[in-house]
């Protein structure tokens, strides 16, 4: 039995090895391409039909009829405002409080139960700027999904006990949110750029401990007003079926005087600066930038492929091919440069690596910079990293629920709607000198934060040999 089975297995392998030398040998095999040679068509994206809706009490929106499966999303934005900094998470402990406490009609605990047995997701979120009320549902559930998004928008309880909840929740969140040390890297890198801005704002004990139940209240009559409110509805219904549905649920809702603040303007970005966050790790956690650029900023296209190929495009960007592939320095690295839509996003470097190490990271992340703002990308950088995000637009166009949602955030933003159209043009016209233009202006390593966080005990060098160290207090 033995010599038959080697038998066949060796008549196995002759076969096998005639037929891979006929294929290699084949014009079939010597006519294929490397994958860098192929071409492909141009990516086009069929982008369905957008019917605006305007109801008669001021909410006005978007919606996107989608009839293959019988389900609707409907999401209704208000736009909102930072409370007083001495009562800074307001908007959060309401934001929960109206979802998790009810209304009037319906307690938490029948709304929570109602909707597990339809079944239907009501979900409330949002930040400072902005509150958000989405649901989920079934077609034949939408009226009854309806009447609760709108009873908890137009009557939300606010139960005390809820309120103690929320507030003992975020207090745990304050006395152990120096646990993790990335935590504490973006929170007080951010401090650090925005400095009293906003922006740079966190929650305290203080602040939290001062929000009363009368506050929600207040904060509830002064944002949730139809006039203050943007909507978006997709799925398995139609504008007419849609508009009476709103109308209905919503009736006796009444328009309100409601007043926004302009969002504070940052100034210049800070000066260079060298701070450092004790942490009980063997690790050093780095945050390097400083102020980003406005979402309206015409150089806003250029910007973010600079930042793709000097950080942001994963293993292919020099920040990580430099500091994580070829030196071995890091377990994570890479850069953001974010915009935003009412001051400045940031530009953050950043890395995760051995303390023992941490100062020639830092230093070949600040050389990346350098040399993006001194020399560009190689035309082969900027082709590659414009495929890469004109490729990846096809996905922002798979869910009919997230194209909407996008065309609320562009309203409420203040920017043109046909933004990710034209953006697809501008990504493919751009050019090196655009990009090396972007990293002239955009780009400033003369000005860096440099924040880093870990035991300096255990760090090759100590930060003061780069500059005047600023010592982060921990609870400050």
């Amino acid at each position: 039995m033995k010599g038959r089975y080697v038998m066949r297995n060796k008549v196995l392998l002759s076969v096998l090895a005639v037929t891979l030398a006929a294929a290699l040998a084949s014009p079939l095999s010597a006519a294929r391409k490397h994958p860098s040679e192929l071409k492909y068509p141009d990516l086009k994206i069929e982008v369905p039909e957008v019917l605006d809706i305007s109801l008669a009490n001021g909410m006005e929106g978007f919606m996107i009829e989608d009839h293959e499966i019988p389900m609707v999303n409907v999401v209704i934005l208000f736009k909102t405002y930072f409370p007083a900094k001495e009562k800074y998470g307001l908007n959060e402990i309401a934001q929960w409080t109206m979802r998790n406490g009810g209304s009037g009609k319906w307690p938490a605990d029948k709304l929570n139960d109602e909707l597990e047995f339809l079944p239907a997701n009501v979900e409330v979120f949002g930040g400072d700027l902005s509150t958000m009320i989405f649901v989920n549902c079934l077609r034949k559930d939408l009226p009854l999904v309806l009447g609760i998004m709108a009873d908890l928008v137009m009557d939300p309880a606010f139960p005390e006990d809820k309120v103690t909840k929320k507030k003992e929740d975020m207090l745990e969140e304050i006395r152990r949110r120096n646990d993790q040390p990335r935590d504490i890297m973006n929170r007080e890198f951010s401090r650090l750029v925005y400095g009293d801005h906003p922006y740079g704002w966190e929650t305290t004990e203080a602040s939290v401990s001062a929000i009363t139940r009368d506050d929600l209240e207040r904060f509830h009559a002064e944002y949730f007003h139809p006039n203050n409110a943007l909507i978006g509805i997709s799925g398995d219904v139609t504008k007419t079926e849609m508009e009476k549905l709103v109308s209905d649920a919503f009736a006796g809702w009444e328009k309100g005087n409601v007043t926004i603040p302009e969002v504070p303007q940052l100034g210049e970005t800070p000066p260079a600066s060298y701070n450092y966050f004790y942490k009980d790790i063997s690790q050093a956690y780095m945050a390097i930038g400083h102020l980003g650029i406005n979402s309206k900023n015409p150089d806003r296209c250029a910007v973010e492929i600079m930042n793709f190929i000097l950080g942001g495009g994963s293993f292919t960007s020099w920040i990580t091919t430099e500091v994580r592939e070829k030196k071995g320095l890091a377990y994570s690295a890479g850069s953001r440069y974010s915009s935003d839509a009412f001051a400045a996003g940031t530009f953050t470097a950043f890395a995760q690596t051995s303390a023992g190490e941490y100062s020639r990271a830092m230093q070949i992340i600040v050389d990346q910079i350098d040399r993006m703002k001194k020399e560009g990308p190689t035309p082969q950088e900027l082709k590659s990293a414009v495929d890469s995000y004109l490729n990846s637009q096809v996905f922002e166009y798979d869910s009919k629920a997230g194209m909407v949602q996008r065309l609320l955030n562009l309203r409420f933003e203040g920017r043109p709607l046909d933004t990710p159209q034209t953006d697809m043009k501008k990504y493919a016209a751009l050019t090196v000198d655009d990009i090396k233009a972007a990293a002239a202006k955009y780009l400033h390593p003369e000005k860096l934060t440099i924040l880093i966080v870990g035991d300096k005990a255990q760090f090759d060098r100590q930060l003061s040999e780069f500059g005047p160290v600023n010592e982060i207090e921990q609870g400050k």
